[in-house]
């Protein structure tokens, strides 16, 4: 896994392209991974992570991180 890295600006797009403007407020911007920019839910403190260019979802597990359908994604934010 490459290391998380913080940038000055945030990259709001992935998580706009998949969220209305009310649940993206929800969130902080955490910084990347290669292209998987992260983002952390307020509230349950899980994290959304997604592709910036291909749009698709992870989530980090013991193999590094393994590639997750979207209606995963969001249970495992939101529950």
């Amino acid at each position: 896994m490459e290391p998380i890295v913080a940038v000055n600006v945030p990259d709001w797009k992935p998580l706009e392209s998949v969220l209305s403007s009310e649940k993206c407020a929800e969130f902080m911007y955490v910084g990347r991974s290669g292209q998987i920019i992260l983002y952390k839910h307020s509230r349950t403190r899980r994290y959304l992570n997604i592709d910036r260019i291909t749009g698709r979802f992870y989530r980090y597990d013991e193999k590094g991180m393994s590639e997750i359908g979207r209606d995963v994604a969001l249970e495992h934010v939101y529950s």
